[in-house]
């Protein structure tokens, strides 16, 4: 079986600030922090890196708030980032990769709309490029937008977008996106180009099932058979079992070689 790659076309940032131009119409959401803090909480659980968040307005394009490992990932210091333009994390990302961040976030931004509203909380997109950390050398880093607040034609007024250093991951090859579907269990993935064709834009794909996927979550975290399998009060023996199926699915010859297919097709 083998995936595709949907090639989307590179974006400037005037382009996607299009698609979430709106008039704003829900005025009483005055601390987006607090109402994204049970999610927030989660994130030191989630992260298989150091990372940091932060939450966008889209309407006023700035970032409202930021925390995590922001200033010793970036190099950037909080009051320039933060209730500003995200301008200057935007400077830092490396130059091939800017402009396919923004046609990934613009295709999500309108695949996203489109979806019914009981589809919406199955759907993760996640795109991998490079941007500038502390040390002014482009690393490879893993940005998940994780939660959202929406007004009551479900449109987005607060997004909040996990960012994670996978560099003890992923090493080289090209900025992608994927959106990972639990609801029919499937993992679409994107690569942006100007070339209208190119070679090899078919890769092997694996159908995990959704237990397989968070086993692989956590392994990617290094945790043990014993600790995966004290997190989701299962067996040692039914936890390596899904390890030992997976590297069967992938063709993959070690742990680390499973959690980099893991990377690589979106999973984690």
């Amino acid at each position: 079986m083998s995936t595709p790659y949907t090639i989307l076309t590179p974006v400037k940032e005037n382009d996607l600030r299009l698609t979430f131009g709106y008039t704003e119409r829900v005025n009483d959401i005055h601390h987006p922090e607090k109402m994204f803090g049970p999610t927030i909480k989660l994130f030191h659980k989630m992260a298989i890196g150091p990372y940091f968040w932060f939450i966008a307005n889209p309407i006023k394009w700035r970032s409202e708030a930021v925390g995590g490992s922001f200033e010793e990932l970036t190099g950037i210091k909080k009051e320039e980032f933060e209730l500003k333009s995200p301008e200057v994390l935007f400077r830092n990302s490396h130059p091939e990769d800017i402009t396919k961040m923004f046609a990934f976030s613009n295709y999500w931004i309108n695949y996203f709309n489109d979806l019914p509203a009981e589809r919406k909380p199955f759907v993760t997109p996640t795109i991998y490029m490079r941007i500038m950390n502390a040390e002014k050398v482009y690393t490879w880093f893993m940005v998940q937008y994780a939660d959202c607040i929406m007004d009551e034609e479900g449109k987005i007024l607060y997004g909040l977008t996990l960012v994670t250093n996978i560099s003890h991951i992923k090493k080289e090859g090209t900025a992608m996106m994927s959106i990972l579907d639990t609801y029919n269990e499937s993992c679409q993935q994107f690569i942006c180009t100007d070339e209208k064709n190119i070679e090899g834009n078919e890769s092997p794909s694996a159908k995990l099932t959704q237990r397989e996927i968070e086993v692989l979550r956590l392994l990617a975290k290094g945790n043990s058979s014993k600790q995966i399998a004290s997190v989701l009060d299962i067996s040692i023996k039914t936890t390596d079992n899904h390890r030992q199926n997976m590297l069967r699915k992938t063709n993959s010859k070690s742990t680390g070689e499973l959690v980099s297919y893991g990377v690589t097709m979106g999973y984690i």
